[in-house]
């Protein structure tokens, strides 16, 4: 089917206004009866960004970027934030990556969505925003970082590494073993794990009732002055040890006398065995008897008194006629 010129460029201009219309509303986000708040965010520099840039709250996409005008101390970024979604005053603001190597937006980070507000035609100073770090940063410094690396060290570090683990498999057998058995122990025993550190905080957390900072400071000025003293006493038990050296020995007069009460004591153990050998039919009644010592503690009390005296108690007998 075949158009004429005419219809040709009428389907072509409907077509560039829909388009356009789709680029205003549908990507760049422009609306005739829409309210917008206008902000400018002064930036020591762009860090990436573009006048179709988009600005977030909390990750959520609440405006864009409008331009970017140069200023004698850096750059003016003009931003329109949906009134729909105010933006509090005390909000952190960082230029933020989509990706590595993605478009750069700006986002706005606020402890409480509350007011105070950004007004219409505020302005934000650039110490508000968070230092941009972008990728030809990182690339320079990366670039610096592997300048001061020094290859040969890398190289004998790498060469020892490698010559730390040839021909000890046994060893990094046995350490792979080893954690993982100390993982199945807490694995196994993490309840009780918990509990100890978590007496060990409560421990610890009430020292701090104790003043322990006052009471470790005074210690420490208390133990230097006594280590002379603790010294001391350890030299003069030194010389006391020393000093009973020789003074009882085999030869000396105690060492006879204990050395003969040792044979007198010999002597007897014989004859003496023998007499409790006899004597024990003869103590065998007296073994079920026993003795009240309270009744006689009693009855000692009842007879001698304090001062001195003996009590005596007589019965008369009964007189028959």
């Amino acid at each position: 089917m075949k158009f004429d010129a005419r219809t040709t460029l009428a389907i072509l201009v409907v077509m560039t206004l829909a388009g356009a219309a789709y680029m205003s509303f549908g990507v760049l986000d422009m609306g005739p009866t829409k309210q917008i708040t206008r902000l400018t965010l002064l930036l020591n520099s762009s860090g990436g960004l573009m006048p179709t840039s988009e600005v977030t709250m909390r990750g959520i996409k609440v405006g864009r970027v409008s331009g970017i005008q140069t200023t004698a101390t850096g750059l003016a970024v003009s931003i329109d934030v949906d009134r729909g979604h105010p933006v509090p005053a005390d909000s952190a603001i960082s230029v933020e990556n989509l990706s590595a190597a993605g478009e750069q937006y700006i986002d706005f980070r606020p402890e409480l969505i509350a007011p105070p507000y950004f007004t219409d035609g505020a302005v934000i100073p650039p110490d508000r925003v968070a230092p941009i770090v972008t990728a030809s940063d990182l690339l320079t410094k990366a670039n610096v970082l592997f300048t001061a690396l020094d290859l040969d060290q890398i190289k004998a570090i790498i060469n020892d590494m490698s010559e730390a683990f040839a021909g000890n498999d046994d060893a990094i057998d046995s350490l792979a073993v080893t954690a993982w058995l100390t993982a199945q122990v807490i694995h196994d025993d993490k309840e009780l794990l918990a509990t100890l550190f978590s007496n060990v905080s409560t421990f610890t957390t009430n020292m701090g009732e104790l003043n322990a900072g006052e009471i470790i400071s005074e210690t420490g000025k208390i133990l230097p002055r006594s280590i002379p003293a603790f010294l001391q006493l350890i030299k003069q038990i030194e010389i006391l040890s020393h000093t009973g050296v020789g003074v009882i020995g085999p030869n000396d007069p105690v060492g006879i006398l204990v050395a003969k009460v040792g044979e007198y004591l010999n002597m007897l153990a014989g004859p003496l065995s023998t007499f409790a050998t006899v004597l024990a039919p003869a103590l065998a009644p007296l073994h079920d008897i026993k003795v009240d010592a309270g009744h006689w503690l009693d009855f000692w009390e009842s007879t001698f008194n304090d001062t001195g005296g003996v009590r005596v108690q007589l019965n008369v007998p009964a007189w028959h006629e």
